[in-house]
């Protein structure tokens, strides 16, 4: 890589100018709209790319709304070997092992309950470790059901219901614009992280998840990386929607997918090509091509 010259297959972001070229160690790739697009699983080209990623010597984690079980599957198809972020940024994950959560408090489990059961076209649901409770039974959802491979557990009116379970983070779905403009005014009142994204197997809805202050992928990609003992500065994140924002402002070298909105855009060093087209692929590619050998091995 050079600093005058974007890597082969890559364009210049916002952030182009300041980005200092440096051989990554780790790397961390958004799951919906980056890892994978209208499909079920990774493509082959974006299979193979992580497995020669690895072979360099990078670490490949991904970055996700998702709890573990709405990964399983694609965590089989690709093994690949983390850290891993989870429930958009309340949960680190490493060998196997949870090394860093932050929950929700019963005050504002019961807060987004009560936002969700005031609007009939607004729906949340409230995450454990592994599985989810829902405010309502509600089909329109069932399309999120099927991509996460699994039904609510149960429908939930008070964090009470839940006992001492832990709840990693809470998401909203609102079914038509003007609820989304709703529930956006309702968000703004509570005190608590937001991030939204959508997934193109989803077409048509907006998630807009609600975490602990302080808990999203970009706090929670530090934690990860410290946990590598590897410099941020030799880390990488690929994403393209607003709750990748905060992976994308700390790392080294920030890359957004193609269909990305231009504020996304505007906050990354480097720009790789569409998900339809395997641009994360053609991102680790071009971090491997840069890689230098590592003493050791991890």
């Amino acid at each position: 890589m050079s600093e005058a010259t974007p890597p082969p297959g890559l364009s210049p972001g916002g952030r182009f100018d300041a980005w200092r070229p440096t051989p990554v160690r780790y790397v961390v790739c958004d799951v919906d709209g980056t890892l994978i697009g209208p499909q079920e699983l990774a493509t082959q080209p974006v299979v193979g790319a992580i497995r020669r990623a690895m072979d360099a010597g990078i670490r490949v984690g991904y970055a996700t709304g998702r709890m573990r079980d709405g990964v399983a599957a694609l965590q089989d198809q690709l093994a690949a070997d983390g850290p891993h972020i989870l429930h958009n940024g309340a949960e680190v994950r490493a060998e196997g092992t949870t090394v860093a959560a932050w929950s929700l408090t019963p005050a504002q489990v019961d807060d987004v309950l009560a936002i969700a059961r005031a609007h009939e076209d607004v729906y949340v649901e409230v995450y454990a470790t592994s599985g989810f409770h829902v405010s309502s039974w509600d089909e329109r959802a069932r399309v999120h059901w099927d991509l996460l491979r699994t039904e609510p557990l149960s429908v939930v009116e008070r964090a009470a219901d839940l006992g001492d379970a832990l709840v990693p983070k809470a998401t909203f779905t609102a079914f038509t614009d003007t609820a989304q403009r709703w529930l956006d005014d309702q968000l703004s009142e509570l005190d608590a992280e937001l991030g939204s994204a959508g997934s193109p197997r989803t077409p048509g809805l907006v998630f807009t998840n609600v975490n602990q202050p302080g808990a999203t992928k970009g706090a929670a990609l530090a934690l990860a990386a410290e946990h590598l003992g590897v410099p941020l500065s030799a880390v990488a994140a690929v994403g393209d929607a607003a709750n990748d924002r905060s992976m994308l402002e700390v790392v080294g070298t920030a890359i957004a997918m193609g269909q990305a909105s231009q504020p996304i855009r505007d906050i990354a060093h480097l720009v790789t090509a569409t998900v339809e087209e395997d641009g994360l692929a053609v991102a680790l590619d071009a971090l491997v091509a840069a890689a230098q050998p590592l003493p050791g091995s991890w």
